[in-house]
């Protein structure tokens, strides 16, 4: 690999100033923001409310009302209701191009409102600015890719088929109905888009269930749904706990489609859920991701690459990398500039110039990481940088120190996902074990090959057990390329971003005609 001139630095905060609307809007004139259902606000009869803080001061921003049973029933009724009309026509039979225009005006009252949704991606989510504003324009290239898509893939009725003398078979290609997205903490408005739009272009009518550390911008997107026109129950907006809304969702039959994203242990408990009824379900459960580096890598250039990868969103990122596999020739140099690049990492308030590492995103998630860096040294890994608490001054957060750990093949000291900027280092002989090592691990999200031998990574890249297999780079997205995981990372189904997510959005049904008998 060249060594490349362009400094190679974690992503950055810009100073950000919070705009008034955003304050306006969580305020709310002084009541709870409510969830959206058939177009109304709705305060739920559970008369219980959570509040949403910023995670970097812990300042309450929003307090919220927590959706029930009840009205996940009712959303589920007026999104049934939205789906086939009432006396009028329902949003399936809605003619794609209309869709299309309805999409389109979303996407243009979002870059209206960008500055909201930006203080709802820093302020509520604890991003960095660089990284938000990156995650905004997802919104556009993901609404863009499905309307190309649904242009493309015809519904309803496909060609006949010739059965017999008397008899002909076709399939029907129809939405499913009511489809719901369960949607993380990590990045909200990004898993927001890319789970209404092949979903509201494919016919269906949705329940977006936003996770109750981040449920401002799906708030804000439901509102401007209203606003670009949107007939109500096609678009319902249910903040809530997980135990309590994201499980009234899975229980109600009347949802026939749940997209999931989250942990393993949780998505599992859905699925069982959802079997029960028969309400299918596709899942990203987030990964473990490994890097492979060859003996012919730079270490200054590659150790700062995997390094930026590594703390992207302060390594809140499913498939970010948290295994480095390093040929033994150069590890010690690797481990070096890793060390210097993590230690380098300006850790402080998300929303001031300069910040590289924010703090996490809540109490538990400290505590979890906390954990997890001394079972680390506990199981074997030599601590590099031990982790532990850190301090921002003048702000009371959940702020952490980067670990990094130094581990010999057959000590595993870093089994399961930490969400932090946390990395095992691995020293190996050759590029074979390096491969069976990154393999051995039950998740399969996100892998990477770094080598100045782009045809020898090639090869090595299409044998992980990964959904996403790269070669110099990392975190890699594109719309037309499917993102999703292997083994316990994810299935079934097309993952996102591709055309197979827009199928996975309608279901097929074969349809045979003969002659009436006599």
């Amino acid at each position: 690999m060249a060594t490349t001139t362009t400094p190679i630095n974690a992503l950055t905060a810009a100073a950000f100033a919070t705009p008034e609307k955003f304050t306006a809007f969580c305020a709310n004139g002084g009541q709870p923001l409510g969830g959206i259902i058939g177009g109304k606000r709705i305060s739920g009869s559970m008369n219980a409310t959570f509040q949403t803080t910023d995670p970097g001061s812990q300042e309450v921003l929003a307090t919220v009302s927590e959706m029930g049973e009840a009205e996940v029933s009712h959303a589920v009724d007026a999104a049934t209701q939205a789906f086939h009309g009432n006396g009028s026509q329902g949003w399936r039979d809605v003619a794609v191009e209309e869709r299309i225009a309805l999409v389109n005006r979303l996407v243009e009252l979002c870059e209206r409102d960008q500055e909201v949704l930006l203080a709802c991606e820093i302020r509520d989510g604890g991003k960095v600015s660089e990284l938000a504003e990156g995650d905004l324009t997802q919104i556009r290239a993901c609404a863009e890719y499905f309307c190309d898509v649904a242009r493309k893939i015809p519904m309803g009725d496909g060609p006949a088929t010739q059965i017999s003398d008397e008899m002909t078979g076709a399939t029907y290609r129809e939405p499913w109905g009511v489809v719901a997205g369960i949607i993380p903490w990590n990045y909200p408005v990004v898993l927001t888009s890319w789970f209404i739009f092949p979903a509201l272009l494919a016919g269906n009518t949705v329940l977006i269930k936003p996770a109750e550390d981040t449920p401002l911008s799906a708030l804000y997107i439901g509102q401007l749904a209203e606003e670009a026109g949107f007939p109500p129950g096609v678009i319902n907006v249910l903040p809530g706990r997980g135990e309590i809304t994201g499980q009234c969702i899975a229980e109600h039959p009347g949802v026939r489609y749940i997209s999931f994203t989250g942990s393993p242990g949780v998505g599992q408990s859905i699925l069982r859920t959802c079997d029960r009824h028969g309400t299918r379900m596709k899942r990203e459960m987030g990964g473990n991701g490994s890097a492979i580096v060859l003996a012919d890598a730079d270490p200054p250039v590659v150790g700062r690459l995997v390094g930026r990868h590594t703390n992207q969103h302060y390594g809140q990122t499913c498939c970010t990398i948290h295994r480095v596999f390093v040929d033994a020739k150069i590890a010690d140099d690797f481990i070096d500039v890793q060390r210097d690049f993590f230690t380098g990492l300006k850790i402080g308030y998300q929303a001031d110039e300069g910040t590289q590492l924010g703090a996490v995103v809540n109490s538990t998630q400290r505590r979890r990481i906390l954990q997890a860096q001394q079972e680390a040294a506990a199981r074997g890994g030599q601590p590099i940088l031990a982790g532990g608490p850190a301090e921002v001054s003048g702000r009371d957060g959940f702020y952490l120190k980067p670990a990094l750990f130094r581990t010999t093949p057959g000590v595993e000291c870093n089994p399961a996902e930490v969400f932090h900027t946390f990395a095992t280092v691995c020293p190996v002989d050759s590029a074979e074990e390096a491969l069976a090592l990154a393999n051995s691990s039950p998740y399969g999200l996100g892998a990477s090959v770094w080598t100045q031998d782009v045809e020898r990574g090639i090869a090595l890249a299409k044998q992980f057990r990964d959904g996403t297999c790269q070669v110099n780079c990392h975190n890699s997205i594109a719309y037309g390329l499917p993102y999703g995981g292997q083994g316990i990372s994810g299935g079934p189904g097309g993952g996102v971003n591709c055309e197979d997510t827009f199928l996975d959005y309608t279901q097929v049904k074969a349809v045979y005609v003969s002659a009436y008998p006599g």
